[in-house]
């Protein structure tokens, strides 16, 4: 019986030590998906201390959709698979709008994604609905399935101190480069 309890200490420790890792750089990589172009750039990953924060995508559009409302469609373009309840697009009584960087960039305040498709519903508008559309109606609601021209990474927001400020010195440096 101590044996067993022995043993079974032992394989708990071997699975939790093999569970760990020191997180490493995350190499850059550039996609270049039809007229989308997709880059992920270099950020630094860990540390001493582990923090959960949300990632930091800038974008451009073909258009200025700053103000109708982001859903998140499946690769193909055919699914809708995230979409926000009228109430996410306010924090307090402000709404999330994406916020306009140097030379025609975007930072994402939502939290979309590649996949990112927008609805003709503006924030305002949707946010004062009662309820969420249909999927029915989110799908004719589409304005424009392929709204990206570029996108990018940039680590997380708790990678920042003044997240435009630093994001729009990168732009002007050059940093983000097609």
């Amino acid at each position: 019986m101590k044996q067993s309890f022995y043993l079974l200490g032992c394989m708990c420790i071997v699975l939790l030590a093999g569970a760990c890792r020191t997180p490493g750089i995350q190499p850059q990589k550039n996609q270049n998906m039809d007229s989308q172009i997709i880059v992920t750039t270099t950020s630094p990953k860990g540390g001493a201390i582990s923090v959960s924060s949300p990632p930091v995508y800038i974008y451009k559009t073909r258009e200025d959709y700053s103000h109708l409302v982001p859903v998140i469609m499946n690769d193909a373009r055919t699914t809708i698979v995230s979409y926000p309840h009228p109430r996410d697009l306010r924090i307090g009584d402000k709404l999330c709008l994406p916020t306009l960087l140097e030379k025609g960039y975007w930072l994402d305040n939502r939290g979309i994604g590649r996949n990112v498709v927008f609805l003709s519903y503006t924030y305002e508008e949707y946010s004062q609905l009662g309820s969420v559309p249909s999927m029915e109606e989110l799908m004719a609601h589409i304005h424009d399935k392929y709204p990206l021209t570029e996108w990018h990474e940039c680590g997380r927001r708790a990678d920042y101190k003044n997240i435009v400020s630093e994001l729009n010195k990168l732009i002007e440096q050059g940093f983000l480069q097609k």
